[in-house]
């Protein structure tokens, strides 16, 4: 078998979480990457739109905006850019708290495609729980690394 296929050498590939959330480049990208997708999903959510074309409309409006958000917690909660850079917005957040924004990104990004993948199969209250308990659990962890920052920035100027 090709050393390639061995399940201990692609993990030893894979990237570690860690060193990605601390990768300073994803501080413009998740802000500004964000940030647009999020306006033109609401630009698609407030356009007139009349038959078949309203609810494609606004599936990809949902969709956009579902991706959107995350994406900014995730740019907005990433390290400080190397010096001389010029995007400098944003917290900088600790290595455990980052975590937390990221965990919670991705619960959040995931609770639309609960709901697609699980329509389906006919126990819609179920999964509608499903993709409703992601998206609380989410934004909590997101609303909870970024409180920690907070937290910590505002008992360290006491």
């Amino acid at each position: 078998m090709d050393r390639s296929l061995h399940v201990g050498q692609v993990a030893e590939t894979l990237p570690d979480l860690g060193e990605a959330l601390a990768d300073s480049r994803l501080r413009p990208v998740g802000v500004v990457v964000g940030s647009a997708l999020l306006t033109v999903g609401a630009l698609l959510s407030i356009a007139p739109a009349t038959g078949q074309w309203a609810f494609r409309s606004n599936a990809v409006a949902a969709t956009l905006v579902f991706v959107s958000v995350p994406l900014f917690c995730v740019g907005l909660a990433a390290p400080d850019p190397p010096e001389g850079s010029r995007f400098h917005i944003g917290v900088n957040l600790s290595h455990k708290q980052r975590q937390a924004v990221a965990a919670g990104s991705l619960c959040i990004t995931l609770s639309p495609v609960v709901m697609a993948l699980g329509s389906p199969l006919g126990r819609s209250t179920v999964v509608l729980a499903m993709a409703a308990t992601l998206a609380f659990v989410g934004a909590s962890l997101v609303l909870t690394g970024f409180i920690a920052w907070t937290s910590e920035t505002l008992a360290g100027t006491a």
